[in-house]
């Protein structure tokens, strides 16, 4: 097993400069780093090789979006 280390020195390493460390909690919670971070009171430890995942490119609309999450539909509301 690779030793893991901390979130905010596995951003130093990977980028510059390095994303704050709020961004780096949401990327942890949204699954957007793999292998995804293991979190230890209030620190989250990473593998030292770990990814982050950039968004998916096709898509990448507003509505397309929406239409992923079931926030919009084309449906009209009925009124009344």
């Amino acid at each position: 097993m690779k030793p893991k280390i901390l979130l905010t020195a596995w951003a130093a390493l990977h980028f510059d400069p390095a994303p704050t460390d709020n961004t780096l909690r949401t990327w942890a919670r949204s699954g957007r780093i793999y292998p995804m971070p293991i979190k230890v009171g209030r620190s989250y430890y990473v593998e030292q090789d770990a990814q982050h995942i950039a968004e998916v490119t096709k898509g990448v609309r507003l509505v397309d979006r929406l239409r992923r999450s079931g926030v919009y539909c084309n449906e009209v509301p009925l009124l009344g």
